[in-house]
C-alpha cells in the first residue's frame, strides 16, 4: 500500500496521467476551446469561463491581488472610501487596521467560481475588517459583462473606477447572491472588490456570467444544463403575476404602534393578537373588515422581553414566549387588557447574548408546549446558558424536559395537521442554508453547541459526543470527489457512503432562490378557502419579504418533499404567518437588526385568495426512477416540446463554517417526460437518483390548456429516501 501511494504521489508531482494498465504517458495538454461555441465543463462557473474563452472574451482569470485589513469598527468601513477606492497603486503602502502597514500582495490561492475564505489571509483578524481584491484584464471590445457575486458580509464592486454594486449584508457567502453588471471597455480594465466583515465568517465568491453578446442559443443551453442560481430576479414582475390569484392588503396601524411582529394568533371571537419584539401584545379588532377604517388596535399587554410567539387558549387567556420564560396572560375581567402575568416555565438559561431568542410555543393535544431555543452568536461557546440549541417540552403544570438537540436559530415551530412537529432553522455555522426539520424526541439536528447539556438529559449515549466537519449530506467522501476531479483513470474502489451523524432536513431551502432567513411554518387547514393548496405548508422569509410553499410526502416513513416560490412583493420581512377564520393569511413583519426587502421597518399584511386559480406546480412525488410533477391545471401537450423539464442536483457540506455553497452541482440525465391522460401529472424519468441531494427543476415552455404559462417554473425537491 505504501509503495502504491508513493507511486501515485510521484505520478501526480510529475504531471503524468495514470491509465488502467498503469502505463505512464505524458499529461494531456488542455484542449483548445472551439471558437464561438458553447463549452461544457461539468458545472456552471467553469462552463461560463470556458465559453467566454471560446468567444475570446474576458474570463477574469489571471493574477489577483489583495490589500488589507482596513478597519470596519461599528460597520463604518462599508461607506468609508479607503485609498484603494480612489486609486490603485500596487506599490503603495497604506495605514490599515490598528495602524498596521498594508501593501498589495498577489492572491495566488484565489479561485473564480468558488467561495474563497478571506479569513485565511489574516488569521489574527476575526472581526470588523475590510479587504480589497484587485484584477486587471484586457478586452477586445466594449460590452456589458455580468458578474455573479457572493459575500460574507458586505460587498462593493468598482469597475474602471466606477462603483457598480454596494450591498450591505450580514450573511454567509454563497454563489449568485448578487449580480453586478460591468461596463467593459476595449483595452485594459480594472476590477476592484471590497468585502467588509463584521463577525463570524469572511468570504467572497466571484465568477463572470455570459453577456448578451453571446448568442441566445448558447445562453439557453447553459441555463438548460446548469440552471442559473442568480437571485437578482425581476421580483416586481413575479409579484404582479402572483397578484392575480393572491391579493395583498396592508393593515393600518395606530400612530403610536411599533408592530415589530414576533407572534400572531386568532382568538375564538375572531380578534387577532399580535405580540412584538418590543414586548407589547396588541389586540386587533375586525382584522378582516373590508373597510380599513373599521380595523382598530388596543394594547392587551406590555413589558415583556422580546416576545416571539404565542398560543391562544381562549378569548381571555394567551400564552406568550419571551426570552427568559413562557408566560400566561389572563384578562380576568374581560375588558380587553391582561390583568395577570403568570410564569409557566423559566427553566432554560439566559446569558445576555443578544442572539438567545426563544420561539414557539407549539401546543399538542395533551396540553404540552414545545419551545425552540436559539444558540448565542459569535466567539466563545454558543450555548453559554442551559438548553440553548435545544427544543424543550413544557407540561401543562410547567415542568420542563429536554426534547431534541442540534438547533441553531429555529425561528418557528408548529404542528402539522397529522400531529407531527416541525421547525425551521436559519443559515449559519453548521447550517449551510435554511432548512426545515421533522422534530422528533431524542433527535440531533446538527449544531453541536447544545451537546454540552446532553449529560443533564435522558439522551446520554444516544446523541453524538462530538461531530466531524466536512462530510457531505449525500454520503460522498470529498477526498474521493477531489480524486475524480483530477481526471485520473486508475480504477477507484468506491468507499461506502459516510453520512453526517444527524437527522437531515426534510426540506432544504436553496439560499437566495428560496429566501435567506426562514421563519415559521404553518399549514393550510382552510379546506380550499386559500386556493388549491389545502393541506400544504407555507413558510415566511424574513430577509426576502416573501412567502414560500412546501409540499411534503413520506417515503419509507421519512418526510421529504419540495419547496416552491409562492408570494413575493410584501412590504417587509415576514416573521410570522397566521390563517384567519375566513381563510386569508396574515403576515406579521419586522426588519430591525436583520434587514429585509420591502422598504418598511415593520407591519402587518393580509394575503387573500382572489378565486383565480393559478397554473402552477402543485406538488412533486418521488418515483422509483424519477419524479412525478402534478399541476394545478391540465397542461397542453403541444407546449411540452422535446425536453419540457431540466433537472440539476447538488448536495451540501456539513461543516462549521457560517453558511456555504451548494457542492457537486451537476446536470441530471432526463428521460422522455410523459403527460397523464388528465394532463395534470408529468412523469419525468431521472437516472442515478441519490439520497442526500436536492433536485432542482426548471420548466421550459409548458402551458395550460388555456394557454397560461406556469406561474413558478422552478421547484426544489429534497431527497432523503429512495422508493424501494
Amino acid at each position: 500500500m505504501t509503495r502504491l501511494y508513493s507511486f501515485l504521489t510521484a505520478a501526480l508531482v510529475a504531471g503524468v496521467a495514470l491509465v488502467p494498465s498503469q502505463a505512464l504517458v505524458p499529461a494531456a495538454q488542455p484542449a483548445k476551446e472551439p471558437a464561438g461555441e458553447y463549452v461544457s465543463r461539468g458545472n456552471r462557473p467553469d462552463s461560463v469561463r470556458a465559453t467566454l474563452a471560446a468567444h475570446k472574451l474576458p474570463t477574469l482569470e489571471g493574477k489577483w491581488y489583495f490589500a488589507g485589513p482596513f478597519d470596519n469598527i461599528n460597520q463604518t468601513g462599508f461607506d468609508f472610501a479607503f485609498p484603494p477606492e480612489k486609486k490603485v497603486d500596487l506599490k503603495a503602502t497604506y495605514a490599515g487596521k490598528s495602524d498596521a502597514k498594508v501593501t498589495w500582495k498577489e492572491y495566488d490561492t484565489f479561485r473564480l467560481g468558488k467561495v474563497t475564505n478571506l479569513q485565511r489571509l489574516f488569521p489574527d483578524v476575526t472581526t470588523d475588517a475590510v479587504v480589497y481584491l484587485y484584477h486587471t484584464f484586457e478586452s477586445p471590445k466594449a460590452f456589458k459583462l455580468p458578474i455573479s457575486l457572493g459575500s460574507d458580509d458586505t460587498i462593493s464592486v468598482f469597475v474602471n473606477g466606477k462603483r457598480v454594486l454596494h450591498e450591505a449584508h450580514f450573511r454567509g457567502a454563497a454563489p449568485d447572491q448578487d449580480l453586478a453588471v460591468a461596463e467593459i471597455k476595449a483595452g485594459t480594465n480594472e476590477l476592484l472588490i471590497k468585502v467588509c466583515q463584521e463577525a463570524g465568517g469572511w468570504a467572497v465568491y466571484v465568477n463572470p456570467e455570459l453577456p448578451d453578446i453571446v448568442p441566445q442559443t448558447i445562453r439557453k443551453r447553459l441555463d438548460r444544463d446548469f440552471p442559473s442560481k442568480n437571485v437578482v430576479e425581476s421580483a416586481q414582475a413575479a409579484a404582479k403575476n402572483e397578484a392575480a390569484s393572491y391579493r395583498i392588503d396592508t393593515i393600518p396601524l395606530a400612530n403610536d404602534c411599533v408592530l415589530e411582529v414576533g407572534g400572531l394568533a386568532f382568538r375564538p371571537d375572531g380578534k387577532l393578537l399580535a405580540c412584538t419584539r418590543r414586548g407589547d401584545v396588541y389586540l386587533i379588532h375586525n382584522p378582516t373588515a373590508p373597510n380599513p377604517a373599521d380595523i382598530k388596535m388596543t394594547k392587551f399587554a406590555t413589558g415583556m422581553h422580546e416576545a416571539l410567539g404565542m398560543f391562544v387558549e381562549s378569548n381571555n387567556t394567551v400564552f406568550v414566549i419571551q426570552r427568559p420564560e413562557l408566560t400566561k396572560l389572563i384578562d380576568a375581567d374581560g375588558d380587553g387588557r391582561a390583568d395577570e402575568y403568570q410564569t409557566v416555565c423559566d427553566k432554560w438559561g439566559v446569558s445576555g447574548d443578544y442572539h438567545e431568542y426563544a420561539f414557539g410555543p407549539a401546543r399538542d393535544k395533551q396540553g404540552n408546549f414545545f419551545i425552540t431555543l436559539n444558540v448565542g452568536f459569535g466567539g466563545g461557546h454558543q450555548s453559554k446558558a442551559p438548553w440553548r440549541g435545544w427544543c424543550v417540552k413544557v407540561s401543562p403544570e410547567g415542568k420542563m424536559e429536554p426534547f431534541a438537540c442540534g438547533l441553531r436559530s429555529p425561528n418557528g415551530i408548529n404542528f402539522a395537521p397529522d400531529g407531527e412537529l416541525f421547525y425551521c432553522d436559519n443559515q449559519g455555522e453548521w447550517s449551510v442554508t435554511n432548512k426545515m426539520h421533522h422534530l422528533k424526541k431524542g433527535a440531533f439536528y446538527g449544531h453541536p453547541a447544545g451537546l454540552r447539556w446532553v449529560k443533564d438529559s435522558p439522551f446520554v449515549g444516544k446523541m453524538p459526543e462530538k461531530v466531524a466537519s466536512g462530510m457531505w449530506y449525500d454520503g460522498t467522501q470529498p477526498s474521493q470527489k477531489k480524486w475524480n476531479d483530477l481526471g485520473r483513470t486508475i480504477p477507484w474502489v468506491r468507499p461506502a457512503p459516510v453520512y453526517p451523524d444527524l437527522d437531515p432536513p426534510c426540506i432544504w431551502f436553496p439560499y437566495g432562490r428560496m429566501g435567506k432567513s426562514v421563519s415559521e411554518p404553518i399549514w393550510d387547514t382552510t379546506d380550499g378557502k386559500f386556493g388549491p393548496y389545502a393541506g400544504q405548508c407555507f413558510v415566511g422569509d424574513q430577509t426576502n419579504a416573501v412567502v414560500m410553499r412546501v409540499a411534503l410526502e413520506q417515503v419509507n416513513g421519512v418526510y421529504q418533499g419540495a419547496c416552491f416560490p409562492f408570494r413575493s412583493g410584501l412590504q417587509c420581512g415576514v416573521n410570522r404567518l397566521c390563517f384567519a377564520p375566513d381563510g386569508s393569511l396574515f403576515a406579521g413583519q419586522t426588519n430591525r437588526g436583520w434587514g429585509s426587502l420591502g422598504g418598511k421597518p415593520y407591519g402587518l399584511q393580509r394575503i387573500t385568495y382572489t378565486g383565480v386559480e393559478p397554473c402552477d406546480i402543485h406538488h412533486i412525488n418521488l418515483t422509483k426512477d424519477g419524479f412525478a410533477l402534478t399541476f394545478t391545471k391540465p397542461l397542453d401537450p403541444k407546449t411540452l416540446g422535446q425536453q419540457p423539464v431540466s433537472v440539476s442536483s447538488y448536495t451540501y457540506a456539513y461543516k462549521s463554517d457560517y453558511g456555504g455553497p451548494e457542492v457537486d452541482t451537476r446536470a441530471e440525465k432526463v428521460g422522455a417526460a410523459v403527460l397523464s391522460k388528465d394532463g395534470k401529472t408529468l412523469t419525468v424519468p431521472v437516472g442515478g437518483l441519490k439520497k442526500g441531494r436536492v433536485y432542482e427543476f426548471r420548466l421550459d415552455g409548458p402551458k395550460s390548456r388555456a394557454g397560461e404559462p406556469v406561474l413558478h417554473p422552478e421547484a426544489y425537491y429534497t431527497l432523503n429516501e429512495l422508493v424501494k
